[in-house]
């Protein structure tokens, strides 16, 4: 019975900054009430509230894309270097665990330049090409991100890093 009355006592409470006056009075069998209307003459006393605590948000930052966000400063003769494919976040569905990975590079690949693919930050290896299939992935959350090398092995641009989700069937 307190906490019904407890309860009806908060209720009626946050009700009252919208509200005028909150009245508590007590009935015949003992029952205490609360209520917006003032009680039969010298039954009841006018409850005085504090003021509601108010909170203001301040307003959020804005998000960053990134998918356009470059891990790397752009380099000195490369305009552009990305992953295209996967897209960020994709979920890949292979049960032989092979993602086809496809590189946006612009001006295309100077002389004596290679690519190198990295998958969850360890090299898979080197080459000429803008496309490769990586096999036997394990299943989960991977990232994948490459870097144009020059023949003495230094980095002279890397593409933006990409997250992607390989399911498998179990086994």
């Amino acid at each position: 019975m307190l906490k019904r009355t407890l309860l009806l006592g908060l209720v009626l409470a946050v009700g009252a900054a919208h509200a005028g006056s909150i009245y508590k009075y007590t009935l015949p069998n003992g029952d205490v009430v609360y209520s917006d209307r003032a009680p039969p003459a010298d039954q009841g006393e006018e409850v005085k509230l504090e003021p509601l605590q108010s909170f203001t948000v301040p307003p959020a930052p804005p998000l960053e894309d990134s998918t356009r966000k470059q891990d790397a400063p752009k380099p000195v003769g490369y305009e552009t270097f990305k992953v295209t494919n996967p897209t960020n976040d994709a979920t890949i569905r292979d049960n032989g665990g092979n993602v086809r990975v496809s590189l946006s590079l612009s001006p295309g690949l100077q002389s004596g330049h290679s690519i190198e693919v990295m998958v969850d930050g360890q090299s898979i290896g080197s080459g000429k090409g803008t496309s490769v299939t990586l096999t036997d992935v394990d299943r989960g959350t991977h990232t994948v991100q490459a870097a144009v090398r020059d023949n003495q092995g230094k980095e002279v641009a890397r593409s933006n890093s990409v997250i992607f989700h390989l399911k498998r069937a179990g086994g």
